[in-house]
């Protein structure tokens, strides 16, 4: 298949796949991975804005967290309401070199009224970092999540 043909077969695919990983979200599933629970939670909570499903982040985010894995584990904790152990797992992927998780380090802080932790982790990152578009994506989806946080005061 080339062409405009193609792509709609691949579109399709794709709308399968999602509408598959998303089926039984409502029920126990034995043997579903952990891209499950990652679709769920990005469905669920960062595009329908439905709290009352962040364990599926908090669950993917428990999966994640390891050696290699640590800052994706933070953001998902983010997105669980979990920002203690996002914190933490922010802090151990930096300690393993991943820099880019002390974005999640300092939005964890700025949860906690720590404002100091939190310009001292985005100064690890790149300077135009405040400015990009993913940067301040991230701060949308974590004010629907923790809108009692002023997270302008990360930057």
């Amino acid at each position: 298949m080339t062409g405009r043909s193609g792509g709609l077969f691949f579109a399709a695919s794709a709308a399968l796949l999602f509408f598959t990983a998303l089926y039984g979200a409502e029920h126990e599933c034995s043997g579903c991975g952990t891209s499950k629970l990652m679709v769920q939670c990005d469905y669920y909570v960062v595009r329908r804005g439905d709290l009352s499903k962040s364990g599926f982040c908090e669950n993917y985010a428990k999966a994640l967290d390891a050696p290699g894995t640590h800052a994706k584990a933070a953001w998902y904790y983010l997105l669980g309401q979990k920002p203690q152990m996002a914190q933490r797992s922010a802090i151990a992927a930096i300690e393993e070199g991943q820099i880019y998780a002390a974005e999640y380090a300092a939005e964890a802080s700025v949860i906690f009224h720590e404002y100091k932790a939190a310009k001292k982790y985005m100064k690890m990152l790149p300077k135009d970092f405040l400015k990009s578009a993913g940067f301040k994506k991230d701060l949308e989806i974590l004010g629907n999540i923790y809108p009692d946080v002023d997270f302008s005061r990360i930057e």
